[in-house]
């Protein structure tokens, strides 16, 4: 007898509903482009020929931004500029500075020759990608000893 009760009592409780609940996520992602890393360059004189000064030349380091991109943005990299004072001696009627890029993963195919104006290129939506670039400075009366900086500034923004 307590065998069929216990039985019983298995298949009343199969019987019964199931209890269930709804677990639901939500997000908002919202349009967006940032600047989420950056790396200063380093600049070297072209001992061959002592007219350029660049981050492309032996001893020289490209500097970097990362991107993050989402939703229809304008990556713009604005025209390089000398931000150190011209020493003594220094002919700046001869100077060109200019500025380089080139893009990795998502913006691989943004990709700038030296150039001394700023230019823009639109993106999409891309991961955090790394953007190197370069900078140089040429001048044909050389360069007298003294430190030498440049400036470019990225900026990324949705249009």
């Amino acid at each position: 007898m307590r065998i069929l009760g216990l039985a019983t009592c298995v298949l009343l409780a199969g019987a019964l509903p199931a209890a269930a609940a709804n677990v639901d996520f939500s997000g908002t992602v919202t349009a967006s482009c940032s600047i989420v890393a950056s790396t200063n360059g380093t600049l070297a004189l072209d001992l061959a020929t002592g007219d350029t000064l660049g981050s492309d030349e032996t001893g020289g380091v490209a500097g970097s931004v990362t991107i993050l991109s989402i939703g229809n943005s304008t990556l713009t990299v604005g025209a390089p500029t000398r931000t150190s004072s011209a020493p003594v001696g220094y002919v700046t009627a001869n100077e060109v500075v200019e500025v380089s890029y080139a893009g990795a993963s998502g913006l691989s195919a943004v990709t700038q020759a030296y150039t001394t104006s700023q230019t823009s290129r639109p993106l999409g939506t891309i991961a955090a990608s790394v953007l190197t670039i370069n900078n140089r400075i040429t001048n044909t009366s050389g360069f007298p000893a003294a430190t030498y900086t440049t400036r470019t500034v990225v900026t990324c923004a949705q249009p």
